[in-house]
């Protein structure tokens, strides 16, 4: 699989570098200047809806304040050190994470990170599979797994960055539950109890069905029923698995709605109105799919593609949609 995202100071003027990083977090993640000289290395993959970093920095701070933690980002996220150290935590009372230990982060939570050296793997882990592994949120941010702790868990994220590029994506469901049963272990080392065995059963009903959804929801035709027929869940249990999201009607309307908006920033769709995108993409029709999205992402998809386009030609511009709340935003 390719790399999602690559940045390297290397070569820029600090001042630049350091312009750019800022930039490529915003508006997730707040960074300041550090006293030690700023450099950052780092690459990026998806690994289904999880997000895999390899990240060298130093010189910077990362800052998930109160104002951040209120943006829909819905994920927790794993800092894994592997040289160096990082200071990292909730907000204001960050703690050192020594080579070998993970911590735990909550983004609904204020955190921050920073280091005046580091190499560390950053895992974004949804907030289903966290709950998968530990049963409760309880206590998990700025929890840190110590060396013997996670030393099964390290060593997958250390193996993952290696295998990632040349991994198929048929592969990341399974390797995605092995992380959740690794988390597990790491989290209750004396062995799991009933509560997170019942909530990975859950977790993997629910990864079931929701492969069944996404590879299918650009048929107009594809429905409850067929996720049914796949998985052999009820309707009131698929239901219950899809609450979070509003329902499985609704987790497949979302489902479309992120195809188009892909395809809205896709110049090669440039040329395709949407009348004809939205059939593509399992839409009754133009109307249906315009009111959906305006719902989704506040704006209309003709509003959407122009502001993509705009950030493509101008540099200065980013926008993105974010994750959770699906507002676009721009950044100048």
């Amino acid at each position: 699989m390719t790399g999602i995202l690559a940045f390297d100071s290397a070569g820029l003027p600090e001042t630049d570098a350091f312009e750019r990083y800022r930039r490529l977090h915003a508006p997730d993640v707040e960074v300041e200047k550090a006293p030690s000289p700023f450099f950052a290395r780092m690459r990026s993959w998806w690994l289904d809806r999880s997000k895999l970093s390899v990240c060298e920095y130093g010189g910077v701070r990362h800052v998930r304040n109160e104002y951040d933690a209120r943006d829909g980002l819905d994920h927790f996220v794993l800092h894994h050190v592997v040289s160096g150290e990082l200071r990292a935590g909730a907000l204001g009372r960050p703690v050192r994470i020594d080579p070998g230990q993970t911590v735990v982060l909550d983004a609904r939570v204020p955190m921050e990170a920073s280091s005046a050296s580091v190499r560390v793997i950053t895992m974004n882990v949804t907030r289903e599979a966290m709950l998968a592994a530990a049963g409760s949120a309880l206590g998990l941010h700025g929890y840190c797994i110590d060396h013997r702790q996670g030393a099964l868990l390290s060593s997958l994220l250390r193996e993952l960055v290696e295998q990632i590029p040349h991994l198929a994506v048929g592969a990341h469901g399974a390797v995605l539950r092995t992380l959740v049963d690794l988390l597990s272990v790491a989290l209750h080392p004396t062995g799991a109890t009933v509560r997170p065995d019942a909530f990975r059963f859950e977790h993997a009903r629910h990864e079931a069905a929701r492969q069944v959804i996404e590879a299918n929801a650009g048929s107009p035709d594809f429905s409850v029923q067929d996720v049914m027929n796949a998985t052999g869940l009820s309707r009131t249990g698929l239901y219950r698995l899809f609450e979070h999201s509003g329902g499985v009607v609704r987790y497949i309307q979302q489902c479309r709605l992120q195809r188009l908006r892909v395809q809205l920033d896709d110049r090669a769709f440039d040329a395709q109105p949407l009348a004809e995108l939205a059939p593509l993409l399992g839409f009754s029709s133009e109307s249906h799919a315009g009111r959906l999205f305006k719902q989704m992402f506040g704006v209309s998809p003709g509003a959407y593609r122009a502001a993509s386009i705009r950030a493509q030609e101008h540099a200065s511009i980013d926008t993105k949609a974010v994750h959770g709340t699906g507002r676009l935003c721009q950044v100048a």
